[in-house]
């Protein structure tokens, strides 16, 4: 695994999750909503379910307030989600409740996933990559072998937003750092391409800061915020 991601810039893999869910402060700015919390799942992921690239057990890892998951099992899924924010978590469970949809909710780190040893047949996993320092994502990527089955599918999406991802105090993850980490005999990629996802509008003093840097985002009609994320899809050999 490369390097690319200079923790001297960093500090993401410090944060605390469920103080970040409790009180919507990230990045030292107060957000009046989550930008990746858009209530919904990301149109990335609602493409690879009706493409049908998506079967079996599903496990929604760093699942947050749960919508993709909730998405998935409507979509008639069994999905477990999971999530190191006990805040993120119960509020997933207070969201499955009121659409009526059964799904498994659970507080766990990404990085050791243990108990779940051969569980699930594809893996998702929205904006959780580029969270983690390089040691974290060797960690995450060997429970991530762990837990899915030969032949599993793992669908993953990463920013990568060059240095500013700093503002957001993330990563960011390129098509080489994936090449070298999902590698031969545990992996096969399938596909790795670009794409976008969509988050809200930052406070603006954050876009104030990405303009600064040179980075100028583009934004759907309905306002929200375009990323440019690696889109993984590989297979557990």
């Amino acid at each position: 695994m490369t390097d690319s991601g200079a923790a001297s810039k960093n500090d993401s893999a410090a944060a605390d999750f469920d103080q970040i869910y409790r009180d919507g402060d990230t990045a030292g700015m107060s957000f009046e909503r989550l930008p990746w919390d858009i209530g919904r799942p990301q149109p990335l992921l609602v493409q690879f379910e009706e493409a049908g690239r998506i079967a079996g057990e599903v496990l929604d890892i760093g699942c947050g307030p749960g919508d993709t998951a909730i998405y998935l099992s409507s979509r008639g899924y069994r999905v477990t989600g999971l999530d190191i924010s006990p805040a993120a978590i119960d509020q997933a469970r207070h969201r499955a409740v009121l659409r009526g949809i059964t799904v498994t909710f659970e507080v766990a780190d990404a990085t050791s996933l243990d108990g779940y040893e051969g569980c699930f047949d594809t893996v998702v996993s929205s904006q959780l990559l580029h969270c983690l320092e390089p040691f974290q994502r060797e960690a995450h990527v060997a429970a991530l072998t762990r837990v899915l089955k030969p032949g599993g599918r793992l669908i993953q999406f990463s920013f990568t937003l060059g240095e500013s991802a700093q503002f957001y105090r993330l990563f960011s993850i390129s098509e080489e750092d994936l090449r070298a980490t999902f590698t031969p005999p545990e992996w096969s990629i399938d596909t790795l391409q670009s794409g976008h996802m969509e988050g809200f509008k930052p406070p603006e003093q954050l876009m104030q800061r990405f303009a600064e840097h040179g980075y100028h985002p583009d934004f759907t009609e309905d306002g929200l915020m375009l990323l440019p994320v690696c889109v993984l899809e590989a297979r557990r050999v």
